[in-house]
């Protein structure tokens, strides 16, 4: 039992930092008792829960590697497809995430997928994928709009419409209803308007079925009166790559925090690094958001969208230990990260002195 006295530990319920001491046994934060192996006085320090990328395809495509590091990707759709058969445990992009704060990540196929795979939420540590999962089969992915089209281009030589892709979605979302009833979140990326307008119509379709959310949204100002679920908005610190996405700024946060769209953040690695998920935040912070409902996006919100939240995302007991440890505010562009935790286990320390 180890005990860390003294810290300023995030409280997803106000969404404040309070002085306050928690204790981890094994893998797990445990109620606070009298007696400890191990007290660690955390003065001065800030404690948040885990960061959690709500999109990622950290381990799927390998930073460093040409085509044969990639496995973000099928050009032949299959229901059976999962992202978890294609995770490669040891990606150098793992052990920079954690130094990050980063411990989990939501892993999506690539946008060159029109029809994805089944995703999965990962720890970023551990030697094998089975030990890193903690949770699988939580939505089936689609992508539309610029990438998808133009990998079918380049693999058909033909040009694929908006009402190829539609049709297209339609049978698969028909072909899911079918064979795997118990999945109900369906993700799919999109920037155009006319895209997310697609998407508004397939949630009134399918409706009894299906909760339909959004990656990237980056039009998503342009649709007064549509509401949508989940966003799961950025990474807006990156190149714009194509027309489609030339609307693309961290406006896009303020936008939809005015419009009560509900949204996390993510990076979409490895498009922006994963690194990169806290400048998300300031840049959501700089577009006129609090920072506590920022991290809280950052943490127990990203957790609550991803069906986790009885597992982590929140600094309580009986949720796993997943928990940084910081030198100043998370969102501050020059906060440190002293340690970081999965687990319970110490996976990142700044400095050797740290101790456990």
């Amino acid at each position: 039992m180890t005990r860390y006295i003294n810290g300023l530990v995030f409280n997803s319920e106000t969404r404040s930092f309070n002085k306050q001491s928690f204790q981890v046994q094994g893998q797990y934060f445990a109620p606070s008792s009298t007696t400890s192996e191990i007290d660690i006085d955390l003065d001065g320090y800030y404690i948040t829960p885990g960061l959690i990328d709500s999109c990622s395809q950290i381990g799927l495509a390998e930073i460093g590697i040409r085509w044969e590091g990639d496995d973000s990707y099928e050009f032949d759709s299959h229901l059976d497809y999962s992202v978890v058969d294609g995770i490669y445990p040891f990606d150098a992009a793992f052990q920079k995430a954690i130094s990050h704060g980063v411990t989990a990540s939501h892993i999506v196929p690539s946008p060159k997928s029109l029809v994805g795979a089944k995703t999965a939420i990962i720890h970023h540590t551990h030697t094998t994928v089975d030990e890193m999962v903690i949770a699988k089969d939580i939505a089936y992915s689609f992508s539309i709009g610029h990438q998808a089209k133009s990998t079918f281009f380049a693999e058909k030589r033909k040009p694929l419409t908006r009402m190829g892709i539609a049709k297209i979605l339609r049978e698969t979302l028909q072909q899911i209803q079918q064979q795997e009833p118990l999945i109900k979140k369906i993700v799919i990326r999109a920037h155009k308007a006319v895209d997310l307008e697609f998407i508004d119509r397939l949630q009134q379709e399918f409706k009894s079925t299906f909760d339909f959310h959004i990656i990237h949204g980056t039009e998503a100002s342009l649709l007064q009166g549509t509401s949508f679920n989940t966003v799961i908005a950025g990474p807006t610190f990156r190149y714009i790559e194509h027309n489609e996405m030339m609307a693309l700024s961290p406006k896009l946060y303020r936008q939809l925090s005015q419009q009560h769209t509900p949204f996390v953040f993510c990076t979409d690695h490895p498009v922006s690094s994963t690194s990169h998920l806290t400048l998300e935040g300031c840049l959501a912070v700089r577009e006129g958001l609090t920072r506590q409902d920022v991290l809280y996006a950052l943490t127990t919100g990203a957790a609550n969208f991803l069906g986790i939240a009885h597992k982590t995302g929140t600094i309580r007991d009986g949720l796993l230990a997943d928990f940084v440890i910081w030198d100043k505010h998370p969102l501050n562009l020059d906060a440190q990260i002293v340690a970081t935790f999965i687990k319970g286990t110490k996976v990142y320390a700044r400095e050797e002195g740290f101790s456990e």
